[in-house]
């Protein structure tokens, strides 16, 4: 019986890429929730009734 470490590295490798990607879209969410009304139109969105931001009628 043989063990390959390559799914198991190949699994690990695609877990650690979808962890850094949702750690920088939290970050990126974070930062642009700081920004006032008037600047997030200056880059196409705007701000919900609620706080949340939207894009193209959609929430980010």
């Amino acid at each position: 019986m043989t063990f390959t470490l390559g799914p198991i590295g190949a699994a690990m490798s695609g877990l650690a890429r979808r962890s850094a990607a949702t750690f920088e879209r939290r970050r990126t969410l974070r930062r642009i929730s700081r920004l006032s009304d008037r600047r997030l139109r200056d880059i196409g969105l705007e701000r919900d009734w609620d706080g949340s931001i939207l894009g193209n009628g959609r929430r980010i």
